[in-house]
């Protein structure tokens, strides 16, 4: 279950140089000469489909992984094949474009599944850690002690940390299956043991801590990966170049900022609100304690400071409580008449449909918005639903 308090603690951010980290960590360095984890995943599958192409005895000595990897190298080429010889149009794919297609998505893939079991191990959701630490990890190595073999076999260059994350992913396929289920075609391309130790590597950098409890990092992950793409887009329409209809999502998926989604749901859900308290005849906890005037109070002040140049105009005005930062996007308006008779009754008769979901931080940072509602009903109300549901949480997150 999500804890309600994970998107209001402001320690639970990511701060800018950790963003900024997180950005090089996955493109690498401006002036190339680091290619950042996307750069490396890529070349690094593409060098093992074309290794497994030549000639798959020489991976491993072990006759009945050689035949798995064999029977997967024939499944994918008869993919491939299929998938050429059913283009059709002005602008056909060749076999090799496929192939990158499919290199990408087994890179894309390993990239979303370590990127959330981070997480879950940051947020307390996963024990023991395994990616935490990597090799090091206490999960790895109370592995070892119970699969010495195993980790010592000869032909695993991974020391059985690439099947030790299998199981791992298998276990959390139960209740995540579209993560962690299976990936369809991406499967049949190996995964090198080099490539995991990157990943690991990179996600244990100490500037990367605080983004493993921030809701937005796995959108900032994706938005940095898709980057380059986009970017090559660009410049092909600037050169006159037409989209193709499979290049379409590279052009048009962005990660929506935080202050983007707090500021469309505080404006929706928060006026929705006031007019179902004034339904009811209730005064907002937000309008009795005073918090949408002193926000409006701090607003001009800050502006002031900004045109004096005290504070950068990049600078956020700084917030002190959860109320404020659940408001502190919200524009003072009117509420029609309308708006309170045609209001729900009830938070609970909301219902939150997001058909663009991307990386689901809408729909976490709407629960937090409506758990807080959720709970100012219930004493707006003087009914026990939402002190019971207090002690649900609290029972769940802990």
């Amino acid at each position: 279950m999500i804890n309600a308090q994970s998107d209001t603690s402001q320690d639970s951010r990511m701060t800018p140089e950790a963003k900024a980290k997180l950005r090089k960590v996955m493109r690498g360095s401006e002036n190339g000469s680091d290619k950042g984890l996307r750069g490396a995943l890529l070349l690094a599958l593409r060098e093992e489909t074309e290794r497994n192409t030549s000639s798959v005895s020489d991976v491993c000595q072990n006759t009945s992984l050689n035949e798995e990897r064999r029977a997967k190298r024939r499944r994918l080429e008869t993919w491939l094949d299929e998938q050429t010889r059913a283009e059709t149009g002005k602008y056909k794919r060749s076999t090799d474009d496929f192939l990158r297609q499919v290199e990408k998505q087994a890179a894309y893939t390993l990239l979303n599944r370590m990127v959330i079991l981070r997480i879950m191990e940051a947020t307390g959701l996963r024990k023991p850690k395994v990616v935490t630490g990597g090799w090091n990890s206490p999960g790895y190595k109370d592995f070892r002690e119970f699969a010495t073999d195993l980790c010592r076999h000869q032909g695993d260059p991974s020391e059985g940390y690439a099947f030790l994350l299998r199981l791992i992913f298998e276990d959390l396929a139960i209740d995540l299956p579209g993560l962690y289920g299976s990936a369809g075609i991406a499967d049949l391309v190996p995964v090198p043991a080099s490539v995991l130790r990157r990943v690991v590597e990179a996600f244990d950098d100490p500037e990367l801590e605080c983004c493993w409890t921030d809701d937005m990092t796995l959108g900032w992950v994706y938005q940095y990966w898709n980057d380059p793409d986009r970017e090559a887009l660009d410049d092909k329409i600037n050169d006159g170049g037409k989209i193709e209809p499979h290049e379409i999502a590279s052009k048009t998926q962005m990660f929506t900022e935080r202050y983007m989604v707090d500021w469309l749901l505080q404006n929706s859900l928060g006026p929705m609100w006031l007019a179902m308290c004034n339904k009811h005849g209730w005064t907002a906890e937000v309008e009795s304690l005073g918090v949408l005037d002193e926000l409006e109070r701090r607003r001009v002040e800050w502006r002031a400071k900004r045109d004096e140049g005290e504070v950068e105009l990049t600078e956020l005005m700084p917030l002190h409580t959860d109320m404020e930062r659940r408001w502190a996007y919200y524009v003072p308006q009117p509420i029609p008449d309308d708006a309170v008779e045609h209001a729900p009754d009830s938070v609970r008769d909301l219902k939150i449909l997001d058909p663009a979901v991307g990386s689901g931080h809408f729909l976490v940072v709407a629960f937090d918005l409506l758990f807080a509602l959720y709970e100012e009903e219930a004493r707006h109300r003087a009914v026990g639903w939402g002190r019971r549901q207090e002690s649900h949480r609290h029972s769940q997150s802990g």
